[in-house]
């Protein structure tokens, strides 16, 4: 899954009905490891689904901290590069 165009609805966790868009919002509230997501939104390693939250924070805990230091222009779709990803 290219999880950096992945829609914010798509649903990662069927277990717990967790979206890209609640793990993202976790990690922009602090979470910055796979446990402390997991941990913010209830799952837990035996869900359908947990395994891919290692695969989404290595796109989006980047894209955040650059964002958080300004080094982020806004998105990766518009991105002229520079993060990595």
């Amino acid at each position: 899954m290219d999880w950096a165009r992945a829609s914010a609805a798509t649903l990662v966790c069927e277990d717990k009905g967790t979206t890209l868009r609640d793990v993202v919002q976790g990690i922009m509230d602090g979470a910055d490891t796979p446990d402390t997501v997991m941990e913010l939104l209830g799952i837990s390693d035996s869900d359908k689904g947990a395994d891919k939250i290692p695969e989404i924070m290595d796109v989006f805990v980047p894209v955040v901290n650059a964002w958080r230091s300004g080094g982020c222009g806004g998105g990766c779709a518009g991105c002229g590069g520079g993060c990595g990803q």
